[in-house]
């Protein structure tokens, strides 16, 4: 899982459904209290989560992300930087 915020980009990688929750809202909350410390504002409602996957045989685990209390909803496309990108990476 990579998290785009602005200019900070996070990869979360696990291959436990557990684990991967569980490292996320670690690094969720880390993400927060940086913006916090940097005295930047994090959009919520410009804020997408979006889950690229190999395995076509079965869905995507997409573990709830929370920022500021706000569950971030998972998009199939977003525009970055000018570029629309898929879910699954057409």
């Amino acid at each position: 899982m990579i998290l785009y915020a602005d200019d900070r980009n996070v990869l979360v990688v696990e291959r436990n459904e557990e684990a991967l929750q569980s490292k996320l809202s670690l690094v969720m909350k880390q993400l927060e209290n940086w913006f916090l410390k940097n005295d930047l504002f994090i959009n919520t409602t410009k804020t997408a989560a979006m889950s690229f996957h190999l395995c076509r045989s079965k869905p995507p685990f997409k573990p709830r992300v929370l920022l500021r209390n706000t569950e971030v909803k998972y998009m199939p496309e977003v525009k970055f930087l000018g570029m629309r990108i898929t879910e699954n990476l057409s």
